[in-house]
């Protein structure tokens, strides 16, 4: 399995555990998991990213930058670089399903064991990253893609149709220190749903994602 991706990503490991460990979720091992990886891979890919960003546009301002950069270094963003590579497909896990915070999280750590195995080399790295992603990076950044505020369509749409705001409630906090994740319940009328993320805002943007989907389906919208 890891040569298909291998083959897929143009690189072949020196140290295949690398690799599976980037690819290995917690329910497997709970020594050789990918959460130290995704912990690396999170500044590395986001720097990959930013710099990309900055290099097209050299002279623009912060308040124009940041829309940009939150969307590019996005959960959503990271799933849908990853689909390219079919990575999915490639991540062992026991408990639970799939999801795009698991996907995104592998993500990162896979350019954190390629980065590893190289010796640490960033500016390899970054070449194998952009020789895949550049061109639907610099598409974002053409298409002016932002990160959608859920929270706040949520609002406008309670707002609208029963003059109340939704309500945010935490459930829960879990993992290590630096891999927490944020369990978080959204609600209005007798309408509810859980959202996750790695910090609470996100965890409410997730749920805040959800109701609106809800909604959507009885034609509240």
């Amino acid at each position: 399995m890891i040569e298909e991706l291998e083959k897929k990503l143009g690189y072949n490991f020196k140290n295949k555990k690398l690799l599976e460990r980037a690819l290995t979720h917690i329910s497997v091992s709970k020594k050789e998991h990918y959460e130290t990886l995704e912990f690396l891979g999170d500044t590395l890919v986001n720097f990959f990213v930013v710099d990309l960003l900055v290099d097209y546009y050299p002279t623009k301002r912060e308040g124009f930058l940041s829309p940009l950069k939150a969307y590019l270094i996005s959960e959503e963003f990271f799933n849908y670089l990853a689909r390219k590579l079919e990575l999915c497909k490639f991540i062992k896990m026991k408990k639970g399903r799939i999801n795009e915070t698991v996907i995104g999280d592998v993500f990162e750590a896979l350019w954190a064991a390629v980065y590893l195995d190289t010796g640490r080399d960033v500016n390899f790295t970054k070449a194998l990253f952009y020789q895949h992603f550049r061109d639907e990076i610099i598409r974002a950044i053409k298409e002016g893609k932002v990160k959608k505020d859920f929270k706040t369509l949520l609002q406008e749409i309670t707002q609208r149709h029963w003059k109340e705001r939704p309500s945010y409630r935490l459930i829960s906090v879990e993992g290590p220190q630096h891999e927490k994740r944020f369990v978080v319940e959204a609600k209005v009328k007798d309408f509810r749903s859980i959202g996750e993320g790695k910090t609470k805002k996100e965890a409410e943007q997730k749920a805040a994602q959800k109701l609106i989907e809800k909604l959507k389906e009885e034609n509240i919208e």
